[in-house]
């Protein structure tokens, strides 16, 4: 799946900004799967993860916060692991 460089965008200018259903579309075009839904918590995994145990211990977690927006943390997490992982770069 194509990543959607205004998605991308838009999450790294403002993470807070970010409607949940935003941040689980790019996490898929990220290449993250969903692996399960446990409450409010969506637990993604990604096959380049292994990768980057070491920093990155924990699979990726997605919550939407009361106002329907994606957790800032969880979103900067995310791109911050597809930048680890080389999925995207910093200068994109």
């Amino acid at each position: 799946m194509a990543v959607e460089e205004h998605l991308l965008a838009r999450a790294r200018g403002n993470p807070a900004g970010l409607a949940f259903a935003e941040a689980v579309t790019l996490a898929k075009q990220l290449g993250w799967q969903e692996v399960r839904i446990r409450g409010s918590h969506h637990i993604f995994h990604h096959p380049l993860a292994p990768k980057i145990k070491d920093q990155y211990p924990q699979p990726l977690n997605l919550q939407e916060g009361k106002d329907g927006k994606a957790k800032a943390y969880q979103v900067r997490q995310m791109i911050d692991m597809a930048t680890a992982m080389g999925v995207i770069s910093d200068t994109e």
